[in-house]
């Protein structure tokens, strides 16, 4: 969760948004592979705009010998104190920039970058990505998996308020990464079921005035039951566009996703 909304959080508050849940596990299906082989390698995962470390922890709980390295720039003393405290008994280490980061991992590499909704914040995404290279952790065998908001014309205050810059299709993605240096391995889209809500969502917002302060995340308080059900729904149109994008039936989604390198 973006540490903007996270803040708006309260202690009654305590559900994951199905969307947050459904989230890990299609980035762990896109990845499995590679994390697999940096879990059997005992190698090292940089969370880049990790927020409030929830997915980290997601991953390391699954992945326990994995080094993570957790980077956010909005971490606060007390927030970085509060995390390295609550992970101390894992491999996860929270850190507010990147060359801090560096001075951690010494001479180690890392093997998986993670920006997950992360680059639509950026004013300059390319220059970022290029930024990013230029640390010596990271290397021609890094794989950087990159998740973004899909689709310009559903911008909306949702993007606004977690003051996105923009939304991305599948061919701005690709060009924007390859402009940085980066090869794509696999791309695609996923959450088909939720576009045509969002597109119904903006329609409203156009014709209404609407001033919650949040996107809804920090709000969910559904049960498990209702909650497990809809993560489920959009697990099941994950794997179903997953085959038929096999089949050659590509479709759209709420979201994008790369996996990629450099390229040289």
């Amino acid at each position: 969760m973006d540490l903007k909304e996270a803040k708006f959080r309260t202690q009654s508050i305590v559900a994951r948004h199905p969307w947050e849940l459904a989230r890990l596990e299609v980035v762990i299906d896109l990845a499995q592979k590679l994390l697999d082989n940096i879990n059997s390698s005992g190698g090292v995962l940089l969370d880049m705009g990790c927020g409030d470390t929830w997915f980290v922890e997601q991953l390391s709980a699954r992945y326990p010998n994995i080094r993570c390295f957790a980077v956010d720039i909005n971490f606060t003393d007390e927030t970085l104190e509060f995390l390295a405290e609550k992970n101390r008994h894992t491999k996860i280490q929270v850190f507010r920039t990147l060359d801090d980061a560096q001075v951690a991992l010494g001479d180690d590499t890392v093997s998986m970058v993670l920006l997950l909704d992360v680059i639509e914040h950026i004013a300059d995404d390319i220059t970022f990505l290029k930024w990013m290279q230029t640390f010596r952790a990271i290397d021609k065998n890094t794989q950087f998996v990159i998740t973004v908001p899909a689709f310009q014309s559903l911008f909306s205050r949702h993007d606004v308020f977690l003051e996105h810059y923009r939304r991305y299709d599948n061919a701005m993605l690709e060009r924007h990464i390859q402009q940085a240096g980066l090869k794509s391995d696999k791309k695609g889209y996923f959450f088909l079921s939720l576009l045509l809500a969002r597109a119904a969502a903006v329609m409203v917002e156009k014709a209404t005035k609407n001033d919650k302060p949040t996107t809804g995340l920090v709000e969910w308080d559904k049960g498990h039951a209702v909650t497990a059900a809809i993560k489920n729904v959009m697990l099941i149109d994950h794997y179903v566009t997953k085959l038929l994008a096999k089949l050659g039936i590509k479709l759209p989604g709420l979201s994008n996703y790369i996996i990629c390198r450099k390229s040289a």
